[in-house]
Formats: C-alpha cells, structure tokens, sequence
C-alpha cells in the first residue's frame, strides 16, 4: 500500500519534525543525531538525541567544528546498527504526531541516514519515509531570505551552538514556522 502524502494546512496547531545528524567527514558514518517535534509555538513536544563512539580516525573539522560543541550530549548508545534502530523507533512515533518533516541542507546526509534506516528491513519499512520532507534551504527561497543570515539571528538569540545536532534540529523548526508566518501561511 502506497504512502499518502500529507499536505495538511499550516495552523497554529501544526507540528514540525525536525533532525538533524553529524557524521565524521561529510560522507562519513553518523555519530550524533538530535530530533525535535516542535509545535507552532516553539515548545518541544518530543525529543531524541542520540550518540556513539566514532570509530576510526575523527576527521580534523569534526574534531574542531562538532566535538567541542556536543560536549552536553553523552554517548548514549554502543553500536550504529542500536543508534540506527534506536532513532528509527522514535522517528516512526514522532512522524505520525507531525504535520511536516524538515531538514535543512538535508542532502547527501539526513537523506542517506533515512534510506539507511530503511533498508535494515526495506520490506516492512518501504513505506515509512516522510512524505514530504521540506528543506529549510527551500522554503526560505521562496520567501526571499537568506538560509544563512536566516539562521544567524536563531542562534544569536539563544544559546543554540551550531553543529550541535539537537539545537541545530531546534533551530530549523522554528526557522520554518517564522518562514510559514512569513509567507502568510501561519
């Protein structure tokens, strides 16, 4: 059975799902991963972060860029398969409590991460991908805005610190809904 896709209208009810990974190289393996199923007024619904060793050598942006900022988000996890399965659990439930699912810059490696995911059991998971996924990059286009100017002010208003997986999903949800308020959606 095919996927419906959900286009529900953008109200002060709308839920966003939002992830986002770090990965040792840009096409490295995922070792951080923070989610939020954020509403229409900021709140956090939902949450999940999720850490692992990096095995092998850290590539030095990594090292500099990503480590010294996750320093709050414990190894929580042994193995990529239980990181995987363990954020897979948790994004099946939280999807289904979401209007939209948005990533920003999602390619090559939120995207990779989901069809990853998919493919540990590509008969039962066919289907459960989100449908559609939104990127920030995208919707700020629309809107005429700058992604990186439009994200600046978010991280200067806040304590959110960038290349940290959990603020960094925070700050593409907000970053939507005040781009949803902006287009006259919300």
């Amino acid at each position: 059975m095919a996927k419906t896709q959900k286009l529900p209208p953008i109200t002060s009810d709308t839920k966003i799902l939002s992830f986002d990974i770090e990965t040792n190289d840009l096409h490295g393996k995922a070792f951080a991963i923070g989610a939020v199923l954020v509403d229409a007024n900021g709140k956090v619904v939902d949450e999940f972060s999720g850490r692992i060793e990096i095995t092998g050598p850290v590539h030095e942006w990594v090292k500099v860029k990503v480590l010294s900022v996750i320093t709050d988000m414990p190894v929580n996890y042994k193995s990529y398969k239980e990181l995987q399965e363990a954020f897979w659990q948790w994004y099946l439930k939280a999807e289904e409590k979401s209007d939209y699912v948005v990533v920003n810059n999602g390619y090559p490696i939120e995207y990779k991460y989901l069809l990853e995911c998919q493919q540990i059991d590509l008969e039962e998971r066919y289907w459960q991908h989100p449908f559609p996924i939104l990127d920030l990059a995208s919707l700020l286009i629309m809107i005429g805005e700058n992604k990186n100017e439009f994200v600046k002010e978010f991280m200067k208003e806040s304590s959110f610190k960038t290349h940290h997986p959990v603020h960094d999903a925070m700050v593409t949800a907000l970053a939507a809904f005040k781009a949803f308020r902006q287009a006259g959606q919300l």
